[in-house]
């Protein structure tokens, strides 16, 4: 293989690998037709061990109003392959109510309960969302997922999740907000309905899943490689 190509091949797949790394995901998101709207939250979904959950937080961006910016911020640990849970504050009984039989509909899992409550999840299903990894020590915080447009009041979009939801499909990763990366229920699929799986836009709740990327170790080691593999090429030429 030509050397330029060769090494330039093996950077754009390192560089792939580390922008598409996120521990944490925006998996679903549901605005609930039970009294007040409720319940109201999104579903998390950890790509990998996460040691400490403070250093990620989120934030709603309301009816098209740009960024709220980070409005709160997780706390605990999370291993991967868990789903964490983050409702409107006062929506978690709600919340486990409505989806109570969901587990045994996602493939035997335990019902899901609620992890967080926050009054930044007192969306609305014409509302973006935003994740963030947030940086303590200096006090900053990025945006590593979106769901929907933060510039666009969602009523009428496609991503519009009122009185519905939307769900990610597996293996799709955090960034900014794709469309077709999702499905969706459509806006008041869930009118009438008392739970989840009773309605006939049931969420497939805990069904997210992503193949599990490598460490950041790995990367170093795949970046190493690719040095290695550059001097070798250049020994031989020479």
């Amino acid at each position: 293989m030509n050397t330029k190509l060769f090494t330039t091949t093996l950077l754009a797949i390192t560089s792939l690998a580390l922008s598409s790394h996120a521990s944490l995901i925006i998996s679903g998101v549901f605005d609930g037709p039970l009294s007040g709207g409720t319940p109201k939250g999104v579903e998390l979904y950890a790509t990998a061990d996460i040691a400490d959950l403070s250093a990620y937080g989120i934030g709603g961006a309301n009816n098209g109003g740009g960024t709220d910016g980070l409005e709160y911020t997780f706390s605990g640990s999370a291993s991967a392959g868990d789903y964490i849970y983050v409702v409107a504050s006062g929506n978690a009984d709600e919340f486990e109510s409505f989806f109570a039989g969901t587990g045994a509909y996602s493939s035997g899992a335990p019902d899901p309960t609620a992890t967080f409550s926050t009054n930044a999840m007192s969306i609305n299903g014409d509302d973006a969302i935003e994740l963030f990894s947030v940086d303590a020590i200096a006090e900053t915080f990025t945006v590593i997922d979106t769901f929907g447009d933060i510039n666009v009041d969602g009523n009428g979009e496609v991503w519009e999740y009122l009185d519905g939801w939307a769900y990610r499909y597996s293996d799709t990763v955090a960034g900014p907000f794709v469309d077709t990366d999702w499905f969706f229920s459509g806006a008041n699929a869930w009118d009438g309905a008392s739970t989840n799986v009773s309605s006939d836009a049931i969420i497939p709740l805990g069904m997210y899943t992503a193949t599990p990327v490598p460490e950041p170790s790995s990367y170093a080691l795949l970046a190493g490689l690719v040095g290695m593999s550059f001097a070798l090429i250049r020994r031989r030429r020479d």
